[in-house]
């Protein structure tokens, strides 16, 4: 079965955010982050002890070492804080495509693209936490599948592009997460798609990505019977600092829709 092409009535030079998805740190951003990642953080702290002590000790030395690990919890937010300023700059992208997905259509007030960073910076936050919740565990799924070199498989693609075209006919556009093969499991990137074109079996989302205001990118993929590919005219890829979301250009390891 084929389908027509369907947008929405979403320009990203008017309907998007006119400045680029890069922001440096401030105390309040480090605030904010810490609030909302400790309780992640606290786990990972804690674990790690008790890794070392088995590895090392057996069941003796796990043991020995959760109990290590659950003293150091309390320093689970200095770890947040500590390993976001690695990084001078950080991105709020899949705030920044919530809150444009949120802003249309409404035209009251200024346009979307007319707005400045810091006066919603604090709401730019708050969507980008609704997004991490809503699809955090979706992202490490897949990263970690895309890391150990596993194909991206045909059922679960397919099921995403179903629902990512359900929500763009209803008139809504979809917050879409891009995940890929990065080193670096931050490295992942969320855009605003609001229209398609494709068949059941291969198909191209027309999306807003915060990082390149005003323009309009495409996310396309093709399936086999067991496994899919993904390619984009994102700039995903190595980078000066490392990679963005993929380790070869053009390339993505898989892409779901974020119910935030």
């Amino acid at each position: 079965m084929s389908f027509a092409q369907t947008r929405l009535d979403f320009d990203p030079a008017r309907d998007g955010f006119s400045f680029p998805n890069a922001f440096r740190w401030t105390e309040a951003d480090l605030t904010a982050l810490n609030e909302a990642l400790r309780p992640l953080a606290r786990p990972f702290v804690a674990a790690l002890p008790a890794l070392g002590g088995a590895l090392t000790g057996g069941w003796r030395g796990l043991v020995g070492g959760a109990a290590v690990g659950a003293g150091l919890t309390p320093f689970g937010g200095g770890l947040v804080r500590g390993t976001a300023q690695q990084w001078p700059t950080f991105g709020l992208c899949g705030g920044m495509a919530l809150a444009a997905a949120e802003r249309w259509p409404r035209r009251v007030g200024l346009p979307t693209a007319d707005l400045r960073p810091d006066p919603i910076r604090r709401l730019l936050w708050r969507r980008q936490m609704r997004t991490l919740r809503a699809s955090g565990a979706t992202f490490l799924r897949y990263w970690t599948a895309a890391r150990l070199g596993r194909p991206t498989l045909t059922d679960d693609l397919l099921r995403e592009w179903t629902a990512i075209r359900e929500q763009i006919d209803a008139g809504r556009p979809a917050v879409v997460g891009l995940v890929g093969d990065a080193p670096d499991p931050f490295a992942q990137h969320q855009v605003l798609a609001f229209g398609y074109a494709g068949t059941d079996d291969r198909g191209t989302l027309f999306v807003y990505d915060p990082n390149a205001p005003g323009e309009e990118r495409t996310v396309a993929f093709t399936t086999t019977a067991d496994r899919a590919r993904l390619t984009t005219d994102l700039p995903v890829g190595p980078t000066s600092s490392g990679y963005h979301v993929s380790t070869r250009p053009g390339h993505l390891a898989m892409l779901f829709r974020v119910d935030a």
